[in-house]
């Protein structure tokens, strides 16, 4: 029984050791037309905070980390970013950054900081609320996409 035990957990090691050089590859390649990139534009996109200014980095480059939902969206202010003000129905939390309201405008997911979340956690569903938000534009290869931001919310 012992043996068994021993070669089960020899294989379930392998398995994962693959595993792990399997994502980590495919997690590291960003190539999509079929074009080699130097590891030196790689690192310089990925490791910061910003875009990236060095003759290495490419013009596509994204600040944002690998591994994003779209295929390098970067959100960039829309010239003057007005604030609009609204009023709904507060669905509840989507998660920590998300809450879910149902306007004139149909039900939508807006965006919402820590101090947003904190004030949130303790609100029931189904209330109506007056809300300010601004939106973003993120752009992606081949669309722009637009995040609702909740700027400051309260209970009506």
């Amino acid at each position: 029984m012992f043996n068994q035990l021993n070669r089960y957990g020899k294989n379930s090691a392998w398995a994962v050791a693959v595993l792990a050089m399997l994502l980590t590859g495919a997690g590291c390649s960003n190539d999509k037309n079929g074009s080699e990139s130097s590891p030196a534009s790689s690192v310089s996109a990925s490791a910061s905070a910003s875009p990236s200014t060095s003759p290495e980095a490419s013009p596509s480059s994204s600040a944002q980390p690998e591994g994003s939902a779209a295929a390098s969206p970067t959100a960039t202010p829309s010239g003057e970013q007005q604030e609009k003000e609204s009023t709904g129905t507060y669905n509840g939390q989507i998660d920590n950054h998300s809450i879910e309201i149902e306007s004139a405008d149909g039900v939508r997911a807006y965006q919402i900081d820590d101090e947003i979340s904190d004030k949130l956690s303790s609100w029931d569903d189904s209330i109506k609320v007056k809300f300010k938000y601004k939106i973003n534009e993120i752009k992606g290869d081949n669309e722009t996409i637009e995040q609702y931001v909740i700027t400051s919310i309260d209970k009506q």
